[in-house]
């Protein structure tokens, strides 16, 4: 009891270290939420691109994909703050969020072309065949069914958005993992700092899921209104 206690003052109330972790939970929150919302933007951008007629569009977008789901977020971040903007001005906050953007853009087009492969060609022909506009074709019969088929994988990409913020510390954007190294290298004892911030990462990507789903059965609601 004793050694909790005395984790619970130097963790957070010893020198006021629990600003540490606020400004690093603010840091954390703005690259997911930032990355995520920006990358579902771009990748719905990418994957129409994809799925162009002009093949050379098609081929750039779906080059441009690859290269970004492949290669690791660490090293892209690193080309971007280091080699391709090394002598700009440009906040390194503003590059890593966008090079997370690019990253988490990248397989949502994914999600959102699997989704759309996934449609019965079928039921296209057949809105057409009961005379459905174009919009009406997109918003009964191909959004429905991109949301049914890609809601998990999209929330899952939210949890994958907050996990690949934790490398930034490397790039000295002070987000919670950094904080955390902070904060264990003061108190000598790297666990408790680790469980905090394991607890953190939880409660974030437990929170956005639940908004998603929110807002999944809320888009449910429209479509079927």
């Amino acid at each position: 009891m004793n050694y909790l206690k005395d984790q619970i003052y130097y963790t957070f109330i010893h020198e006021h270290r629990y600003r540490l972790f606020l400004d690093g939970i603010c840091i954390t929150l703005l690259l997911t939420v930032a990355s995520f919302l920006l990358g579902t933007v771009f990748g719905i951008i990418l994957c129409a691109a994809r799925r162009s007629r002009n093949k050379t569009v098609m081929r750039i977008a779906t080059t441009i994909t690859a290269i970004l789901v492949q290669v690791p977020t660490m090293v892209m971040l690193m080309i971007m703050v280091y080699l391709i903007f090394g002598e700009s001005s440009i906040p390194v906050l503003v590059l890593v969020i966008i090079g997370l953007t690019f990253k988490t853009g990248a397989y949502i087009s994914e999600i959102i072309n699997t989704a759309l492969n996934a449609i019965d060609p079928g039921e296209l022909e057949a809105a057409r065949t009961l005379g459905m506009s174009r919009l009406q074709t997109f918003r009964y019969i191909v959004l429905p069914q991109v949301i049914n088929t890609g809601i998990s994988l999209y929330k899952n990409q939210f949890i994958v958005s907050m996990q690949e913020t934790s490398v930034v510390g490397y790039l000295a954007v002070v987000d919670i993992t950094r904080v955390s190294s902070i904060i264990a290298s003061r108190t000598m004892d790297s666990y408790f700092s680790l469980i905090v911030i394991t607890l953190i990462y939880f409660l974030i990507g437990y929170t956005g899921k639940k908004l998603i789903d929110l807002m999944g059965s809320r888009k449910h609601m429209v479509v079927e209104g």
